[in-house]
């Protein structure tokens, strides 16, 4: 998963007062149906033309430059209007000056003075499960679909534009109120919904987090845009998901019943747990009191506790020391899902060496090693050689030595 998608799902949850446990991405199936429909004429040269018009009702032998003033618009705009309208056979051109068609008769002057209705189209986004209309946020971001892949979730088939489902959905939008249809991206009192064409296939991403409060209450939310969503068509299926062994996803795909799986992250044996463990901490063995699995979904549903003593047995101190700082250590798999184990510690020794760690990244990022005679002094120069070597941070040692002894003896 991109480091900007897990960046997102942890400002969205963090804005919940949350912790991650982990998220998988989800292709999810949706319809995009070209809807064809009448709108009021949003055109910003409506107006234009609607006062050149009626400027000619009354004056037929409309000067250009006269009109131009009256209206407020420069010359040269009012001239390229009124070649349109003679174009758009709303107006014409004879000896007498100008005459108004019968189509820009009922076009301008309809009975009601109003904003006369145009042909428009555009493609509407539906649910491919349910068939239903989707939380409004698709609409507004306007979601990127994919048609080049298969999701895991089966969609439901439609039989063309004539499917009954599509004329439902028609008469559902027909239906709706003028706030109702801007919210999901169709004008205001647009009209006459019509489908001719079979909907297209396509995909959505979206994201399946898993996630605790302080009070350890597990929660499975779907995710997108930085906001939490509903899919009422795969909420059964999302409350059954769970990680298991060998580092899988079970889609949801369990014969249990929902209400007793709800609280369920991951499904690890033993064995099965010792070899993840063993993975990411980088471990040739794991010793059962290392690890804390309750099995129920908490925060602390998967847990390790480090102490000088496991921490020095992994060959990868460098990293752990990193998962100690960040509270967790991250499994991801290629691009589909990451899973967090908290780590934690109470030996003293491990505080201390994270906090070695930080003043040396701080004296790295800022390019000054001036402060390192003030770190020897404080954890002693035998301490911080050997700790440097332990978290395998030879450069450090390196542009220490090379500060400390060899620039000492360019100034003897």
């Amino acid at each position: 998963m991109r480091i900007e998608e897990i960046n997102m799902i942890d400002e969205t949850m963090r804005a919940m007062n949350r912790m991650v446990i982990g998220a998988i991405y989800i292709d999810y199936p949706v319809y995009i149906v070209h809807l064809e429909y009448q709108k009021k004429n949003d055109n910003p040269m409506f107006f234009i033309d609607w006062a050149i018009v009626h400027f000619m009702k009354n004056q037929p032998k409309l000067d250009i430059m006269s009109a131009s003033k009256i209206i407020g618009m420069d010359f040269r705009l009012i001239q390229y209007r009124i070649r349109t309208l003679k174009e758009d056979g709303m107006i014409i051109e004879g000896a007498d000056g100008f005459k108004i068609t019968k189509t820009g008769e009922s076009y301008f002057f309809n009975e009601e003075e109003d904003v006369p209705y145009v042909n428009a189209s555009s493609d509407f986004l539906i649910d491919g499960r349910s068939l239903s209309i989707m939380p409004k946020v698709f609409y507004d971001d306007k979601g990127y679909v994919t048609f080049d892949r298969n999701s895991i979730y089966p969609r439901t088939i439609l039989k063309g534009a004539e499917d009954p489902s599509i004329k439902m959905l028609l008469t559902k939008i027909e239906k709706m109120s003028n706030e109702r249809k801007r919210s999901v991206g169709l004008p205001s009192e647009s009209k006459d919904f019509n489908c001719k064409d079979a909907p297209s296939q396509g995909l959505l991403r979206v994201y399946l987090v898993f996630s605790c409060d302080h009070n350890n209450i597990c929660y499975k939310d779907i995710v997108y845009s930085n906001q939490i969503i509903e899919l009422p068509a795969i909420k059964e299926t999302v409350d059954k998901s769970y990680f298991n062994d060998g580092l899988e996803f079970n889609y949801g795909y369990d014969n249990i019943d929902a209400e007793l799986l709800r609280n369920k992250v991951f499904s690890f044996s033993s064995k099965g747990i010792k070899e993840f463990l063993s993975y990411i901490f980088y471990w040739n063995d794991v010793n059962d009191s290392w690890y804390r699995y309750e099995g129920s979904s908490t925060s602390r549903s998967l847990s390790v506790s480090l102490d000088f003593e496991n921490f020095t047995m992994s060959w990868n101190c460098r990293k752990l020391i990193k998962c100690l700082e960040i509270g967790y250590n991250q499994y991801d798999k290629e691009d589909e899902f990451f899973i967090r184990v908290t780590v934690e510690t109470s030996d003293n020794s491990l505080l201390k060496l994270i906090e070695l760690d930080k003043q040396i990244d701080i004296s790295k990022k800022t390019c000054n090693l001036n402060n390192v005679d003030s770190i020897f002094n404080e954890y002693g120069e035998n301490y911080v050689r050997k700790s440097l070597v332990l978290l395998d941070r030879l450069d450090c040692l390196e542009d220490i030595d090379n500060r400390k002894y060899i620039k000492q003896e360019e100034r003897k």
